[in-house]
């Protein structure tokens, strides 16, 4: 968790949620809800540099019950993952490195029931020593990840553990990268809810308006939206234009068959519902589709959570 406070004096990980916190402060009370911020630092003097901060902070005990935890990563979880198993949980994890994200623990996590994470992972070094036995201790890395271009590391790392989710699972993950001098990192963060995901992904792309992803142009498409170009097609980024031909191609071939699955389908690929909205739309105004319903497309959690089919008329042309 680090002590609260870097050299510059600027907030850390625990200040920072505990400035959550205090904003739905008026809620939590309103709701009788109880929270609890279980902070863990595997360093003496900076677990107890955090204790000291924490306690400065005046805290008020009916809106937050907190802890300082001084043990080493893998005590601290096997501790406190069966209190994580009963409720609604938010776990992050902000580590150096990825020791605390190995393959084992990966599985722990996304295991838990109503527990949305994110944690923080220097996808660039993982990149750099993959074949050091101390990486290949914690993850099985595949080599092809050497292959992809260098921007796309942190995607990459995402793809992997996309890949060792089992199948059934409900769990949604999506990368945000970060540049810094040579190196990147990034964040993941995932939810077997999809209105987790979705809260995430506004938040992403509010950051970042023309891919949700990265803080630099990680494609490389060189927008300019305060100097768009002459034709509205050209401002279009490869990403967005290749998820929604893909998308596009799946609803006629019967792939995606309801606007609940499309909405779940923006999810899955970091997109926004209005990315598959829009799709959807094109589609009835050039009669390829209709909705059987006969009312309009929802791509959001109602359509999710009631779907309404689409239909291939094949009257249509493009």
């Amino acid at each position: 968790a680090g002590p609260g406070k870097d050299a510059d004096g600027q907030e850390c990980s625990p200040l920072i949620l505990l400035r959550q916190i205090n904003e739905y402060a008026d809620q939590i009370r309103k709701n009788r809800i109880k929270v609890r911020l279980m902070l863990n630092e595997g360093r003496v003097s900076k677990a107890r540099t955090l204790q000291r901060v924490m306690e400065e902070q005046k805290i008020p005990p009916t809106l937050l019950d907190w802890k300082v935890h001084n043990l080493p990563f893998p005590k601290a979880f096997d501790l406190l993952y069966t209190d994580l198993t009963g409720g609604n949980n938010l776990l992050f994890l902000d580590q150096q490195g990825m020791k605390f994200t190995s393959d084992a623990i990966f599985h722990q996590v996304i295991a838990l029931e109503r527990t949305d994470f994110i944690f923080f992972i220097a996808s660039s070094s993982i990149r750099r020593f993959q074949n050091h036995p101390s990486f290949k201790k914690h993850l099985q890395i595949p080599e092809q990840i050497s292959a992809r271009a260098f921007t796309d590391t942190h995607r990459a790392i995402t793809d992997y553990y996309r890949n060792i989710i089992p199948n059934g699972s409900d769990v949604l993950l999506a990368p945000f990268s970060l540049k810094k001098r040579s190196n990147i990192y990034g964040v993941i963060f995932g939810s077997s809810h999809p209105l987790g995901m979705e809260k995430f992904l506004r938040v992403c792309w509010e950051m970042d308006v023309e891919r949700g992803e990265a803080n630099f142009d990680i494609d490389g498409d060189s927008l300019d939206p305060m100097n768009p170009l002459l034709f509205p097609e050209w401002n279009v980024t490869q990403k967005l234009k290749s998820f929604q031909q893909d998308l596009r191609g799946r609803i006629l071939d019967g792939s995606v068959r309801s606007d609940g699955a499309v909405y779940f389908d923006c999810l899955q690929c970091g997109m926004l519902p209005k990315h598959g909205k829009d799709v959807i739309r094109q589609l009835i105004k050039s009669q390829h589709i209709k909705i059987t319903s006969g009312h309009q497309p929802r791509v959001s959690i109602a359509g999710w959570k009631d779907p309404r089919a689409l239909e291939v008329t094949n009257n249509g042309n493009f």
